[in-house]
């Protein structure tokens, strides 16, 4: 069983613009910064969103307009001041440790979901990674493993069905 260390605390600091600086302890800066979202991010089916969003940056990366198309959305929300909602700051520490989200959810017994975030092939409920994971109902981890117990069964009986007629079981790549 794969376990997350909490993604390390951050300390966000207001700069005189509205941005917010941080540094890491290998030495890089970070900063997220309120601005529109570059051409190359935009909608391209005739809704364009021009609304300006709080973007992660770091001193990693080039100040090239268009490097922002690489940086991550911390939030989307209107905010003029993220020190007032740490839940942002606290999510840009995640993103500042290379976690991504990957536009999934996971249910968590509670009326919202847990965010699944990525970093190369590691995956991580969002919970787990601000050191706050939530416990999962124990209805919910049941239901999971009887369904995965289930299809596992109805695998088996397929193959069985397969060999009974005296057929070749598809390969991995299903041929």
């Amino acid at each position: 069983m794969q376990t997350h260390i909490p993604v390390l605390q951050l300390i966000w600091t207001r700069t005189a613009d509205g941005s917010y600086t941080a540094m890491d302890p290998e030495g890089t800066m970070w900063s997220i910064d309120r601005h529109p979202t570059v051409p190359s991010r935009q909608n391209h089916d005739g809704s364009p969103d021009w609304r300006a969003k709080w973007w992660l940056h770091s001193s990693l990366t080039d100040e090239d307009p268009e490097t922002h198309g690489l940086c991550p959305i911390v939030t989307s929300e209107p905010w003029t001041a993220l020190h007032r909602h740490p839940e942002v700051l606290r999510y840009a520490d995640v993103l500042a440790a290379g976690w991504r989200d990957q536009c999934w959810q996971i249910p968590n017994g509670t009326p919202m979901s847990d965010k699944v975030m990525g970093r190369g092939e590691q995956r991580a409920p969002l919970s787990a990674l601000l050191g706050t994971p939530v416990l999962v109902h124990p209805q919910l981890l049941l239901d999971e493993v009887l369904k995965s117990g289930r299809l596992e069964g109805r695998v088996r009986a397929a193959e069985q069905a397969l060999r009974a007629a005296g057929l070749s079981l598809p390969d991995a790549k299903g041929r």
